[in-house]
């Protein structure tokens, strides 16, 4: 059993984070990214719920009293899509966006994707107004979600953005989805897809006390900083839980 206090990604850590970025950032979403004038500095925060959408509410409530606005994407699966959860964060000002998979769900196929890709954002509009989506990884597929854009317009769909693809290349990207534990993402160990194609890598950020640093000495004028809340726990066997399945996986 690991000590808590020696652990990185527990919601002390969490909390230590949003202080630093309230402290030094504006923070903006991503249907804000694409649709208003962007400041000189800023970071854009954005949440994949990939798993346990409670620990997202409690990310949410945190950033609130903080004055952090982020963007969260929601998988359209029963045991992500809870909708009361989803109005409770979209209440706080944070943006809600659709986590899609149909090219995962359709094995391949591009017209079943974008036929289960209208339905998934139609249930989702049903709850709140949607303007973003995002593709989530499945690391373990064979198929990557991003394609279907080959073939299709997101934009045809009231879409406006796409959290890969409409990002520009002056914003520097982190994320906590390392396997190792870490934020370099230098290697792309166990991250075969929550990158930006195309970027540079920083090389100076392992652990969130790193990027902690690199925010307090505002070294950057924007970041991009994706999290899973799922990661972030409050107790040590949710920590052992939570690094043992990202290792197995």
């Amino acid at each position: 059993m690991f000590i808590l206090e020696n652990c990185d990604f527990t919601i002390n850590k969490f909390i230590r984070l949003c202080e630093a970025i309230s402290s030094n950032y504006l923070t903006i979403t991503m249907v804000e990214y694409v649709d208003i004038k962007l400041p000189n500095s800023f970071i854009l925060m954005r949440h994949d719920v990939d798993r346990i959408p409670e620990r997202a509410l409690v990310t949410a409530k945190i950033e609130h009293e903080y004055g952090i606005r982020s963007t969260y994407y929601f998988r359209t699966s029963k045991s992500v899509c809870k909708p009361n959860i989803i109005r409770q964060i979209k209440n706080m000002g944070h943006e809600i966006g659709y986590h899609y998979e149909t090219l995962n769900e359709a094995y391949g196929d591009p017209q079943k994707a974008i036929d289960l890709f209208q339905s998934h954002l139609d249930d989702l509009r049903n709850i709140c107004e949607i303007n973003t989506i995002c593709r989530h990884g499945r690391p373990l597929s064979k198929y990557d979600s991003l394609e279907l854009w080959k073939t299709y317009d997101f934009r045809d769909f009231g879409i406006t953005s796409e959290a890969y693809l409409s990002i520009g290349a002056n914003i520097f990207f982190f994320s906590d989805t390392d396997t190792k534990g870490i934020w370099d993402l230098s290697d792309n160990f166990g991250n075969l897809r929550d990158h930006i194609h195309g970027q540079n890598k920083l090389l100076i950020t392992e652990t969130t006390d790193d990027l902690i640093d690199l925010i307090e000495s505002r070294r950057l004028n924007n970041l991009y900083i994706l999290l899973h809340p799922e990661k972030w726990s409050s107790g040590s066997v949710k920590w052992d839980l939570r690094y043992l399945g990202d290792v197995a996986k």
